[in-house]
């Protein structure tokens, strides 16, 4: 009891803190501890009401002949729960999810008169917003406001230099033709998947973060970015013809404090040349055509600062990326086991020799073709870490292996995670030690017309992590001694350590 009375003798401040970490429901059972608990509760700056985890605390069952009773239950609790809420009291952040959402304008109506700072509303039906609630978008408390689901019932939506909203974010709503933004206080803004619109006109100059998402490869929309000195983010995603090879050219350098740039599904690229002295983060995410055909782009990245590099697609015909500094990662769409693939496999690579750390992802993995063997050369002698994850339950880690270091002949680590949807992926490394100059001369053929020799000249031992699991772990092991030219001078244990 004592303890229960030091609790309640807290400042309303530091008992709202703590509620502040709370999800809703177990807010609700703290105020019912005494009367302190629950007066402060009624102040509580923070509602979040999710249908969801209302009805059976996980998402949703699709099961339409309860939803009418859900939803009742549902809307009577928030109802009565409102009622309970203290006259006058501040409301920080205000956010609503449901399968859909009767007398809206209540809910509306009493976070602006609660002087709502963050308002957020998610319906999974579409639903019209009442008649004269588009005010929230020039609500003088508001800074924070997200939408989806909504129809919104505008054919322009105007931000003007009066609004105070700092965070737009428009997901899923019918709405306009026209978003125009003229206001010094946005700093994000988002608009995903709102069907109808055409334009969208951006003046705001302290604007950081912008992200356009159309939802529909072969969507028509013009975006005419006016201000952009303060720009830190650009994602355009099926931003449709508009985005061609010269906009990309011509308003990527304007944008002078942009740090990253994601590219994807943009149906009209086919040349991409980005030249930025800022850019830390590129990513970029091909696109099919109406046949369902990936198509081929070139890129070329002038970024001596680039940190991350991401490309999702198929191999792409010529890659250049300035930079030594940067982590890349690749998700190839299409794999395939012939000696045409592979030469399109090195001649791709190429461009990532000099990278920091590369992550390869596949779907699955294929053989190295033999007829190959005598001609090839390595793409990235120079890269020392390499990480593979695949998606497959079935895998050869011999072959894998094999496959890397044919890519790859001089690594420090090899990373690969397999990963399972059943299970958390596991990450198992091997590492490798190597002497200065050739430790064995030898009559091998695999490295005798190249002027740099592979991991089998030079190998002195490997450490192999978390391959105790490993069904082929056996066969890899004889992989590393059969192809190690100066095994035959060291004892089997100095070489393979199994951790």
């Amino acid at each position: 009891m004592a303890e229960a009375d030091r609790l309640s003798n807290l400042p309303t401040e530091v008992i709202h803190y703590i509620m502040f970490f709370l999800p809703l429901l177990d807010v609700i059972q703290v105020s019912v501890l005494s009367r302190r608990f629950n007066s402060v509760w009624r102040t509580f700056p923070v509602i979040e009401f999710d249908q969801d985890l209302f009805v059976t605390g996980r998402k949703l069952p699709i099961n339409h002949s309860k939803a009418s009773e859900m939803l009742m239950r549902f809307s009577d609790y928030t109802e009565d729960f409102l009622r309970r809420r203290g006259p006058d009291s501040f409301l920080q952040k205000f956010k609503l999810r449901t399968l859909r959402i009767p007398d809206l304008d209540r809910y509306i109506e009493f976070a602006l008169g609660s002087r709502v700072q963050e308002l957020e509303i998610y319906s999974k039906i579409i639903f019209e917003l009442p008649e004269g609630i588009s005010d929230v978008f020039a609500a003088k408390s508001i800074r924070v406001l997200k939408l989806t689901g909504l129809d919104l019932g505008l054919q322009n939506l105007i931000l003007s230099d009066s609004s105070l909203i700092e965070e737009l974010s428009l997901n899923e709503c019918d709405l306009l033709e026209t978003v125009r933004v003229l206001s010094d206080k946005l700093l994000s803004l988002e608009l995903e998947c709102c069907r109808k619109l055409q334009n969208i006109e951006i003046d705001a100059p302290n604007l950081q973060y912008f992200r356009y998402d159309g939802g529909n490869l072969f969507s028509k929309i013009n975006i005419n970015l006016r201000s952009f000195e303060s720009l830190k983010s650009l994602s355009l995603w099926n931003a449709g013809g508009h985005i061609t090879d010269n906009w990309i050219e011509e308003k990527i350098p304007k944008f002078i404090s942009l740090e990253k740039l994601s590219i994807e599904k943009c149906e009209n690229l086919k040349t991409v040349m980005i030249c930025h002295k800022r850019l830390k983060i590129f990513e970029f995410h091909n696109y099919k055509n109406k046949a369902e055909e990936e198509v081929e782009v070139e890129l070329e990245l002038i970024t001596p600062n680039l940190l991350s590099f991401l490309y999702r697609g198929i191999l792409l015909s010529h890659t250049i990326v300035t930079s030594t500094l940067f982590e890349a990662r690749l998700f190839l769409t299409q794999i395939s086991a012939t000696s045409l693939w592979f030469l399109a496999l090195r001649h791709f690579l190429i461009s990532f020799d000099h990278c920091r750390v590369l992550t390869l992802e596949f779907e699955k993995v294929v053989g190295f073709p033999k007829e190959l063997k005598d001609r090839w050369i390595a793409p990235m002698f120079t890269l020392k870490h390499l990480r593979v994850e695949v998606n497959s339950k079935l895998l050869s880690y011999r072959n894998l292996v094999a496959l890397m270091l044919q890519l790859s002949p001089r690594l420090n680590t090899l990373s690969i995670i397999q990963n399972l949807n059943s299970q958390d992926p596991i990450e198992r490394v091997i590492k490798f030690k190597y002497v200065k100059g050739v430790a064995d001369q030898d009559d091998s053929s695999c490295c005798k017309r190249l002027p740099i020799k592979c991991w089998r000249h030079h190998l002195t031992s490997i450490t192999m992590e978390n391959f105790e699991d490993v069904n082929d772990k056996e066969r890899l092991i004889t992989f590393f001694k059969d192809n190690t030219k100066i095994s035959k001078k060291q004892d089997e244990k100095s070489i393979i350590s199994l951790f």
